[in-house]
C-alpha cells in the first residue's frame, strides 16, 4: 500500500501513465491540458507530502522508546546475542554475553565494546553488575532486615 495514496508517476506528472497503445479517453486541447497540470500538480504534490509525514509521524509514535538506556565509557555491560535468543536449539543456554569495557559512546544510542569489532545498539546492552557488591537481604513476615 502506497503511504500517499498515488502512484509516483501520478505525483510528478499529475495524469495517470498511458501507454502509446491506449487512446485519451476525452478529446482534451493541449492548452487544458497543461492547464490543468499547474493546477493540479503542486496539489497531488502537497497532499503526498502530508500524508507521507502523517505516516511517518505514527510510526515514530508506534516505535518510541521511553527512556533509553546510557551507558558511560568505562562501564560495564552485557550484550544481548540475538542470534542465540532467536535458535531453538540453544534454549536452555545463557543469551548475555559478557562483561564487556564501554571503550566509545557513539550518537543515537550506539557504543564501541572493548572485544567487539562492530558498533552495538544502546538497546541490546545492559549494566554489569560484579555479585561483589551484592549484599544479602533477608525478608520475614514482610519486614525488611539488611546487614548493617
Amino acid at each position: 500500500m502506497r503511504i500517499s495514496k498515488k502512484s509516483p508517476y501520478e505525483i510528478v506528472y499529475g495524469k495517470d501513465p498511458v501507454l502509446p497503445d491506449d487512446r485519451p479517453q476525452d478529446n482534451q486541447m493541449m492548452i487544458d491540458r497543461l492547464t490543468d497540470l499547474i493546477d493540479k500538480v503542486p496539489h497531488l504534490r502537497q497532499s503526498a507530502k502530508k500524508a507521507i509525514i502523517e505516516a511517518q509521524e505514527r510510526l515514530a509514535e508506534k516505535f518510541k522508546i521511553d527512556k533509553p538506556k546510557q551507558f558511560e565509557i568505562g562501564d560495564l555491560v552485557l550484550y544481548f546475542d540475538k542470534a542465540k535468543s532467536m535458535s531453538h536449539s540453544t534454549k536452555f543456554e545463557d543469551k548475555w554475553k559478557g562483561p564487556f569495557k564501554v571503550i566509545k559512546v557513539l550518537p543515537k544510542g550506539a557504543y564501541h565494546l572493548e572485544g567487539i569489532r562492530t558498533t552495538v545498539n544502546g538497546n541490546l546492552l545492559k549494566k554489569y553488575h560484579d555479585r561483589k557488591s551484592w549484599e544479602p537481604i533477608v525478608v520475614i513476615d514482610n519486614h525488611t532486615i539488611s546487614r548493617d
